[in-house]
């Protein structure tokens, strides 16, 4: 769908994602991190809520990703969404 609104084939955009060092996998995400974060810190919806609305199944799938994405939990970023890191790797931040 993405390559045909691109006016170009699936394998090219594969090609040009490889080309920049990236994946469809890693863009999206990418735009999921971001999203869940943005929720997290800005409305009062639930995780599930969250979770639904970034495109994961349930509450855990998406704490899984979320522990993934920054070492911490969705509550506790929730609780003091002071700066994480954003490039998928775990980390404790200072």
């Amino acid at each position: 769908m993405v390559a045909a609104r691109l006016a170009t084939s699936p394998r090219t955009v594969q090609r040009r994602l490889t080309d920049l060092d990236t994946s469809w996998r890693d863009e999206v995400d990418q735009v999921r991190r971001a999203r869940a974060m943005d929720l997290l810190r800005d409305t009062e919806l639930t995780v599930q809520a969250v979770a639904a609305r970034v495109g994961y199944s349930d509450a855990r799938a998406l704490r899984r990703a979320f522990v993934q994405w920054t070492g911490r939990s969705p509550g506790s970023f929730r609780t003091d969404p002071s700066p994480v890191r954003t490039d998928g790797r775990a980390s404790i931040v200072q």
